[in-house]
């Protein structure tokens, strides 16, 4: 099940608005949106240690294969 509103913000703040991967701070990349580790075809669920908070660019790379 996905996250809730709330719990993403608390993610936000927790990584004190900064993007996890490359490091920019949301102001500049937009707000961060939460990135399963392990994808959820693979059996990955939306829990605190499969998270990753991540800006737009960041997370579309993910999902290209990039990083």
């Amino acid at each position: 099940m996905p996250l809730s509103k709330k719990k993403i913000n608390l993610l936000r703040e927790f990584t004190e608005f900064i993007c996890e991967e490359c490091k920019k701070p949301e102001k500049e990349v937009g707000k961060l949106q939460p990135h399963r580790i392990c994808r959820g075809y693979r059996g990955g669920e939306y829990c605190m240690r499969n998270i990753k908070m991540v800006c737009k660019k960041c997370h579309d790379l993910y999902h290209f294969s990039e990083f």
